[in-house]
């Protein structure tokens, strides 16, 4: 398992300097976390594409910022704006593609929705899903539900659904959302185990909910050991925020003791 890190760990941190960071720190992998329309714009892009390159950086995965208004775009009860919003999200799969990513992270649907009546918000969801998974697929990318604990997806309930129904989606664990949830890891693997195809990792205590790893009492070699069993062969990606730790340099104590983890694990 490759050790990456999301540059929403260095926010608010211009993402062309985030990733100089990530590989000074000494992680090959990136989450590019878009922060701004202009960013998927193909001048920036290109250069983003380029440092990226010249850095040796592998990109995993794109996060839009606009997942705090997914549930907005995608899922209310006007139509129009969904297929607005479908083309807009074709334009990100496009744009992920062109970066090198192989997945979108997605958050969804918030918690409290209002709308339809459940039996056709649901029908209306899987809908969604189909189609977005589908319109990522043909831009070479792999769409992925990520455990948000302010969305739906932090509900097991609701991730079974779109596990029956939405068969082709594959998800992305997060550790914190899991805890923040009031669940664990275990319960999202359990889940949908077999499906996750990327890793949000931090860890906690029961002071504090996000911790850089190594920092708290999430039992790692156990979480990798549990994936592996499911065919996990992906990344694991620190996220944190900044308000995290003191000195950037911190975040290389991350890298060191999640590969020693590895090792080991590889070993036994």
């Amino acid at each position: 398992m490759q050790i990456g890190i999301s540059t929403a760990s260095f926010y608010p941190m211009e993402i062309e300097r985030a990733v100089e960071h990530a590989a000074e720190l000494g992680y090959e992998r990136v989450e590019l976390f878009i922060n701004a329309e202009s960013e998927y714009a193909l001048p920036f892009r290109s250069e983003l594409r380029h440092r990226l390159q010249s850095l040796g950086l592998m990109v995993v995965s794109v996060h839009p910022f606009s997942s705090a208004i997914e549930g907005l775009l995608l899922f209310s009860d006007y139509t129009r704006r969904t297929r607005d919003a479908l083309d807009r999200y074709e334009r990100y799969f496009a744009a992920a593609a062109d970066l090198g990513a192989r997945y979108f992270t997605f958050h969804g649907q918030r918690l409290i929705a209002r709308g339809l009546p459940p039996s056709d918000a649901a029908k209306r969801r899987y809908e969604t899903y189909h189609a977005l998974c589908a319109r990522a697929a043909a831009c070479g990318i792999t769409f992925t539900q990520e455990n948000v604990s302010w969305c739906k997806s932090s509900d097991l309930e609701f991730l079974h659904g779109l596990y029956d129904h939405v068969p082709e989606l594959r998800y992305t664990l997060d550790v914190k959302q899991a805890h923040r949830a009031g669940r664990t890891w275990r319960d999202y693997v359990d889940a949908v185990g077999d499906r996750i195809v990327n890793l949000h990792i931090s860890d906690y205590t029961a002071q504090s909910d996000c911790l850089l790893p190594g920092r708290g009492d999430v039992d790692f070699p156990a979480l990798f050991a549990a994936l592996r069993s499911h065919g996990y062969r992906g990344s694991a990606i620190v996220e944190v925020y900044s308000t995290d730790y003191q000195q950037i340099e911190e975040l290389r104590d991350s890298v060191l003791f999640l590969q020693g983890i590895e090792k080991r694990g590889e070993r036994t």
